[in-house]
This record gives C-alpha cells, structure tokens and sequence, in this order.
C-alpha cells in the first residue's frame, strides 16, 4: 500500500516518524512523509521520500513560541499562535494527498488536528499519530496543560476543556469540510478531539511503561511503544567530539532542542558555569543550527555541538540536561541515563515529571526558576545518587523489549485486507 505520513512543526515533530516510515517500508509498503521544508535533508538522508507542503516554509520560526510560559496560560498561548497557520497547513496537507493518491492516509502533530476531515473527504482510510497523551482521561490531565494531576474529576474537565479550546482556536478546520463537501458534524464530535468513533485509530508513540493506557480510553486508542528515529546513513561523529568523550570521564549533555535561542551565547554560559560548579565536563547542544564541527572551549573541560543524534550520544554521558521535550525524554530513558529536566512549555512538564516519578531523575527545575546554582546541585545528586541510574537502566532494558512500528504495521496489514476486498 501508499502509505502517506503528513506531519508539521520542529525536528521532534519529524524524527520519530522517520524510524516508524523505514519499519513500513521494511514490511513492503510505499511511504512518504511530507512535512514543512526544513526537515528535507533529515527525511532524505535517512533514505526515505519526501514531499515538502506548500506554503509552510518558515511558519514554526516564531519566536514567540520561546517566549511561552507554561500551565494552562502557556497551553492557550500555544494554541494561539499556532492557530494562525493551521489552514494553511490543512491546505498543504490536502493539495499534497490529492497528488500522491496514497491509499491511508496517517496524520501526526498539527495536521492531526482536525486533519482527519481530510481523509473523511478524499474517502482514505486514515489514522492519527500521536506522540503526547490528549485525549481525555480521569488518570492525568492533557499533556500539553499540565504535568500534575488535578484529581479524577479535575483531569476529566480539563481534557474536556481542552478539547473545546482545540475546537474554537482551531475553527478555521470547519472551511476544510465545506471545501471537502462534508456534513456539519453533530454536537458531540465538537467535544470529541481526537476523534473516538472507532473507524479513526490513534495510535500512541510512547511506552506503556512510562505512561500506562488509561482504562477510561476508548478501545481505538493505542500504546504501541516509541518510534526510533532513524540515524542518517551518511552521519558520522564529529572527530572533535569522539576525542573529547574519550579524554576523561562522562559528561554532563545541556541541551535544549529546539528551544536552544537563536544567540546560544547564555545558554552556554549556563552550562559551563553548571557543569563546573557539579565537577562534571560538559557536552554543550547549542542548536541544530549551530555549525556541525564540533569546538572545545577553554579551559577544556566543554565542547560545544551541533545536531547529533542522541541515539549515539546519551549513552556516553554520566546525566543528560534538557527541556524534557518528548523525544528526548524518551532518548534519555533508552539510553539510560538519568535526567534533569528543565521543562519550558507545552507538555515538557507532563514528561518531567513523568521521569522524576519513574525514579530516573530529580524533581524537574520550571525554567523560570533555573539558576547556575539550582542546576548545579541537581546535577551534583543526580551524578551521586545511583538509584537514579538503576531505575533508568531498567527503564532501557524495559524499552528495548517493545517493538512500537509492529502495532502500526499489523494495522496496515488490516487495512490492506479491507481494501482488497473492497
């Protein structure tokens, strides 16, 4: 089968599904993912189609989206200024499947809201991919609005007013059924996001083990285990680093994704002046933009770097700094290596403390409260305190265990019989 995979916003929006493509294709599928212009070079180079949507190029730069802050107030802000190019997404997703003429369609991060009309109007059998737990549930509140629970009640109304605030910020969706010819939906679909009717699937590229499957979801949503980004074939380490990691000790890894700024001169301020502080050396990630030779800085005991995959990296590091962004949440506990984490915005603070209830880090640092002292003496624990590593280290070998493509190919697999028997 054409399997088209529409996905939009920064690298941990894309990689995953980079690994999740390979395992379909490995299966005997043809698939593409299309995505914003930036990540054209990640999808290529690991050996996979690509198909940039028109009209996007440039419209997650925002850097507002730095400026954020967390909780629900961050959640709306979120909402808002992503809802400013949604259609415009919609619209990329659309003209693009009208060309390709895949035979499922699956849709991940912002086509996923409300993008299943698309499928609905081409008349494809489709599916969502999802990456952080939004649906409603009793056991925790949605992701994207906090990392604490607010009760069995108090989560239920907060995924369900969650959902009502996905619906009106992203109401420019409602031209998509009327440019696609679709019915108005009744009432309850307007609460309903996402979409719980059965004949959608969403499958859920995370670990049972670090977040159960509520009981109270509906049977069409899945936990299949995470989706490994696949490694480029044509990277290898930067010389300077592979010497750095093998001149002493394991590092200290700082890095904050995507969220790293522009100027990362403060960022690296912070990370030396922490790391020395803690006695540990430092791996400094100054942005996917920095420059990819890798730089030592004075009086030594630092390097600063560029992209890296963290597949190959985290293993060697003693703890891993970061903003608990989902995949490098998840590529810190594969790893198993203990984290801490210094969340920013959106659903970071669901994963942080979704790693300190798991034992494999401190109580997270809100980044409005970081300090060079604070993060200091977390790292200092966390490099002193073993059970941090133990229950990390269990955590990996738990993960390695799963096989998250295997659900999502057996679900094709169905499909493909379906279609077959028309």
């Amino acid at each position: 089968m054409r399997v088209l995979i529409a996905t939009a916003g920064g690298r941990g929006d894309v990689a995953p599904f980079t690994g999740l493509a390979a395992a379909i294709s490995a299966a005997g599928h043809s698939v593409t993912i299309t995505s914003n212009h930036e990540h054209e070079s990640l999808v290529i180079g690991c050996g996979l189609d690509f198909r940039p949507l028109p009209g996007t190029r440039g419209i997650f730069d925002d850097p507002r989206l730095v400026r954020v802050v967390g909780g629900p107030v961050g959640a709306v802000g979120v909402f808002r200024l992503v809802a400013e190019n949604i259609r415009t997404v919609h619209k990329a997703v659309l003209a693009v499947a009208r060309q390709d003429a895949p035979d499922v369609l699956a849709l991940a991060g912002l086509p996923a809201v409300g993008g299943h009309r698309i499928a609905e109007g081409l008349g494809l059998p489709g599916m969502e991919f999802l990456l952080q737990p939004m649906h409603t549930t009793a056991d925790f509140p949605p992701s994207v609005v906090a990392g604490r629970s607010f009760g069995r009640l108090g989560n239920r109304a907060a995924g369900m007013a969650t959902n009502t605030a996905l619906e009106a910020t992203f109401g420019s969706a409602r031209g998509l059924r009327r440019e696609l010819g679709l019915p108005r939906r009744r009432v309850r679909e307007v609460f309903s996001w996402p979409p719980d009717n059965g004949r959608w699937p969403v499958l859920h590229g995370f670990s049972p083990a670090v977040v159960p499957r509520p009981a109270d979801w509906p049977d069409s949503h899945q936990l299949t285990g995470y989706w490994w980004p696949k490694r480029p074939a044509a990277w290898s380490p930067p010389a300077e680093l592979e010497e750095f990691l093998g001149s002493g000790p394991p590092p200290a890894f700082f890095g904050f994704g995507s969220l790293t700024p522009a100027d990362p001169a403060d960022f690296i301020e912070l990370a030396e002046l922490a790391g020395r502080q803690a006695g540990v050396r430092q791996v400094i990630q100054a942005g996917q933009t920095y420059p990819a030779r890798a730089r030592r800085t004075p009086p030594g005991d630092s390097i600063v770097i560029g992209d890296v995959p963290h597949d190959w990296l985290f293993p060697r590091m003693a703890v891993v700094v970061h903003h608990a962004g989902t995949g490098t949440t998840a590529a810190g506990l594969r790893a198993g290596v203990p984290a801490v984490t210094v969340p920013v915005l959106a659903d970071q603070p669901f994963w942080a403390a979704r790693v300190a209830a798991l034992g494999a880090g401190p109580t997270p640092i809100p980044h409005k409260q970081l300090s060079v002292g604070r993060l200091a003496a977390a790292i200092s624990d966390t490099v002193a305190r073993p059970s941090y590593r133990t229950r990390a280290e269990a955590m990996s070998r738990r993960l390695a265990s799963e096989d998250g493509a295997a659900p999502v190919i057996k679900l094709l697999a169905s499909l493909g019989t379906e279609l077959a028997a028309g």
